[in-house]
């Protein structure tokens, strides 16, 4: 029988490869966790809009190797991840309306994931900005974040025009 937990981590405490032992309330394991909790939103979102499974299942792969080398293992995670965030940014944004408002996050159930996993996109890079600070993550993690945001936004907006959602605009 398989044994799913370790029981290590019991007393608050976790091993990296990057720092060694530490507390689980410090601030590379709390980016590490938005990581985590990002890459389980676009699970969500794969689940829900399988014609966004390929896209969403490559992004899954690097934020696994964005969180990797925060950990501390080399996964040459590279400049090239971000050229191709721009390119899907590109491609997807091809025949959607630019916008002059804000908008309501919503519409679809896929795009409001979207969104949310947007959200949950800028939290991380926050806290990998943090730990960027102390020299325990790339510039190339912060950048990679940054565009994955935009990318989420303008894939959820692709998604609502697919479906022939209309956006709700923002009134003060």
């Amino acid at each position: 029988m398989t044994v799913w937990y370790t029981g290590t981590g019991d007393k608050g405490k976790t091993k990296l490869p990057s720092v060694g032992e530490i507390w689980k309330d410090d601030d590379i394991v709390n980016a590490i966790g938005d990581l985590d909790e990002l890459n389980a939103s676009l699970g969500v979102i794969s689940s829900l809009y399988p014609q966004l499974r390929e896209i969403m299942v490559r992004i899954q792969s690097d934020i696994f190797s964005l969180s990797s080398e925060i950990a501390g293992f080399d996964m040459n995670f590279e400049e090239e991840k971000v050229k191709w965030i721009e390119e899907e940014i590109s491609s997807f944004s091809k025949g959607i309306p630019e916008l002059r408002n804000f908008i309501l996050p919503g519409g679809h159930v896929a795009a409001s994931f979207l969104h949310l996993a947007r959200t949950i996109c800028r939290r991380s890079e926050r806290s990998v900005v943090k730990i960027l600070k102390r020299s325990k993550a790339k510039d190339v993690h912060v950048k990679y974040l940054n565009r994955l945001s935009s990318l989420l936004f303008v894939l959820a907006l692709y998604v609502n025009k697919q479906e022939k959602v209309q956006e709700i605009i923002w009134k003060r």
